[in-house]
């Protein structure tokens, strides 16, 4: 019955297989909290929300997502911070890519969260472990028949 469920949920279904497989293998890297990236801070230091301190755990080249007070998110490609703004390139504003990138900053004074993006281990491993269990599930629920017909 297990079996029968595996092949009705993903192997007569490659849309289904394809979009799994996709969505483990695009999520090695994510965004966290600047508090949450190693070194580690103690848990009673860490904060929610942005504070200017977390400035000096991010580098140049960082991928940055910032939320600003009325709720405008971008994407940015860190690069220093100047005249009290977070200076870089960005990328994404409201989770739309702009066509062109623009190199211009953000005042640390409107920030509400900081996030940068960091590779994710769990995920990672996660994406190099199903992905060639499901290729071997599929072979052993869809053999490979090699045969000479017609001749």
């Amino acid at each position: 019955m297990k079996e029968y469920r595996f092949r009705q949920l993903f192997i007569r279904c490659p849309i289904r297989m394809f979009l799994l497989v996709f969505l483990v293998g695009t999520s090695c890297k994510t965004y966290h909290k600047v508090d949450w990236i190693k070194p580690n801070i103690p848990v009673e230091e860490r904060s929610k929300y942005f504070e200017p301190r977390q400035l000096s755990r991010i580098s140049e080249g960082d991928d940055l997502f910032v939320l600003t007070k009325d709720s405008v998110s971008y994407d940015i490609t860190y690069s220093e911070v100047r005249n009290d703004s977070i200076q870089g390139l960005f990328t994404q504003k409201n989770n739309r890519r702009l066509k062109v990138p623009i190199e211009t900053g953000v005042p640390i004074s409107e920030i509400y969260i900081l996030k940068v993006k960091r590779v994710n281990f769990w995920a990672s491993f996660g994406a190099v472990a199903t992905i060639p269990l499901f290729v071997w599930a599929y072979f052993q629920m869809n053999p490979i028949r090699i045969g000479f017909s017609g001749i």
